[in-house]
């Protein structure tokens, strides 16, 4: 019996510590926290999937207030997070251990350009969060454009307080979230695609990457020097600011 018991504790450990299952409870977190907000002037939805002519987007929450849009990303690590708001990575460090891990700004911006695509009349900037679980710390984040904001999920309400100029009535709050809602895919075939296409792609650009070649637009990459050492950035520099 001890022996079973042992077993199972090893399995609990190995699926607590997977993507996934960090992920879910990461975005359950968030979704707790932005109960705290008025329902009469927000509406709030989960995990959208949208799809334009050539890709497919996952969008982890979604807020729609008087005071604007806000795009939340949901990043579930642990330890210290270093990162730039124009770096390709970030990294995450466990007392020795340091891993990397794609910038999520540059993630939830693709996210928001897919949304600017299905409200084409909203003229002002959708706000970019970026919240880590309280397991983190926010050791050096360097962030200098306005409405974006990275941290813990605590902070996540009163980030979206802070807009207080009334930019949409109650009628256009009710009508985007309707529209996204009837938008949103929910064919399971879909979202696997959308994570194999993620896949592809991730791998797709560390192979460029290893040829020296600028993902973004297909220049080549030269090492530059920066105030933090050395870096690979985009020859075609300031056309393309791509940087790894």
């Amino acid at each position: 019996m001890p022996f079973f018991f042992l077993i199972l504790m090893i399995i609990a450990a190995a699926v607590l510590k997977s993507p996934l299952v960090k992920g879910f409870f990461g975005e359950l977190g968030v979704r707790f926290a932005l109960k705290k907000l008025n329902n009469e002037d927000y509406k709030i939805l989960h995990n959208i999937t949208l799809r334009d002519a050539s890709k497919t987007t996952q969008i982890d929450h979604i807020v729609i207030g008087r005071n604007g849009i806000f795009v939340i990303e949901t990043k579930n690590y642990q330890g210290w997070i270093f990162g730039s708001e124009k770096s390709a990575k970030w990294t995450q460090t466990i007392y020795k251990s340091k891993k990397q891990f794609h910038n999520p700004i540059r993630q939830n911006f693709g996210h928001i350009k897919m949304l600017e695509q299905q409200f084409p009349g909203y003229q002002h900037p959708m706000v970019s969060i970026i919240s880590f679980s309280s397991n983190s710390t926010l050791k050096k984040v360097d962030i200098q454009s306005s409405h974006l904001h990275v941290l813990h999920t605590t902070g996540i309400v009163r980030a979206i307080q802070s807009y207080k100029e009334p930019l949409l009535t109650k009628q256009a709050i009710a009508a985007f979230a309707a529209h996204l809602e009837k938008s949103n895919i929910k064919d399971l075939k879909a979202k696997k695609q959308h994570v194999q296409t993620i896949k592809e792609t991730q791998q797709k650009k560390k192979g460029q990457l290893s040829a020296n070649i600028c993902p973004n637009c297909g220049d080549p990459l030269v090492t530059r020097t920066g105030k933090h050492g050395t870096f690979k950035g985009c020859s075609s520099f300031p056309k393309c600011r791509f940087t790894a």
